[in-house]
């Protein structure tokens, strides 16, 4: 392998957004995973409630990243993070929660047994004095 070659994997291994090394790509675009949260948690809402306090020209790299939030998500979209890649939060039922269905058929269930039990208390005190 030549030193060119490994130099471009290893730029090719980098977040394009700070310069970390990263693996993956995550919403369109190598990143780490630093980049992919914050993306996830601002790409919606961030882009209209972040102001830049220096002009829109902060440099993002790790020891910067932090810094000014409106830039790094500006980055994330230059660098072609997309928001039709994220996922929305799934619906979750709190645990212990019980369906509408399950509740219903559960009542079904008692009512049922219920009747059983009246019409064999019926059945047993009709033989009983016949």
């Amino acid at each position: 392998m030549s030193i060119k070659s490994k130099k471009s994997k290893i730029h090719s291994n980098e977040c394009r957004i700070c310069s970390v090394p990263a693996e993956y790509s995550y919403f369109g675009v190598i990143s780490c995973h630093a980049c992919k949260m914050f993306f996830k948690r601002n790409a919606i809402t961030g882009q209209t409630a972040f102001v830049c306090d220096f002009g829109g020209q902060c440099e993002i790299n790790i020891n910067t990243r932090h810094v000014c939030s409106s830039c790094r998500l500006a980055k994330c979209f230059k660098c072609g993070m997309t928001i039709d890649k994220l996922q929305t939060s799934r619906q979750t039922k709190p645990k212990g929660s019980i369906s509408v269905k399950k509740q219903i058929q559960d009542q079904l269930v008692m009512v049922r047994l219920s009747d059983d039990i009246s019409t064999s208390k019926t059945t047993l005190f009709s033989k009983r004095f016949s």
